[in-house]
């Protein structure tokens, strides 16, 4: 990040502020009061309905990583972006299994993210979660901190992408 910094100084990069992201150095998941923890299992149940019903269904990013928590969320958590997230569908919510059907893995590493993910050029696809059939590494341990980091993450690259491509376009209609 530092290296990026000089760089964009260095070379006078022009920079457009877009609210709704947010990122951290948190290991671990957040702690939450009893009042929140219905909040956290509505809000992460709510995204894995999404994935399983629509998978491409990440167009609620008008407000960003913001929007993947409901009330009394506010603001929401800090998230480790390094950290791999995974979680699996149907969605249990950590209950145990009750068939032997297969899963599918719904998850995000970095290490997999295409370097031109935010480019305006060519297709205006939103990023999804990557998916899997084989049992997926996890970093974090509660299943709904998971969904709702999945969440957060695909949400803000989107609205970092939806808002910059847009600024872009607005600059060179300008020029």
């Amino acid at each position: 990040m530092f290296a990026y910094v000089m760089a964009a100084a260095d070379l006078n990069l022009k920079h457009n502020l877009v609210k709704g992201l947010f990122t951290g150095c948190m290991t671990g998941n957040p702690k939450v009061k009893d009042d929140v923890q219905v909040a956290l299992k509505k809000s992460a149940t709510t995204y894995a309905r999404l994935i399983e019903t629509n998978p491409t269904g990440q167009d609620a990013t008008g407000g960003g990583a913001s929007s993947c928590f409901l009330p009394p969320f506010t603001p929401p958590p800090f998230f480790h972006y390094c950290a791999r997230y995974s979680f699996e569908t149907p969605y249990r919510g950590g209950e145990e299994k009750k068939d032997e059907s297969e899963e599918e893995y719904h998850f995000f590493a970095k290490r997999r993210v295409e370097h031109d993910i935010l480019d305006c050029a060519g297709e205006s696809k939103a990023f999804e979660p990557f998916l899997s059939t084989t049992p997926q590494k996890i970093e974090a341990n509660d299943p709904d901190w998971n969904v709702l980091a999945i969440c957060a993450v695909v949400r803000a690259i989107n609205l970092a992408k939806e808002k910059g491509c847009k600024a872009s376009n607005a600059n060179e209609e300008v020029a």
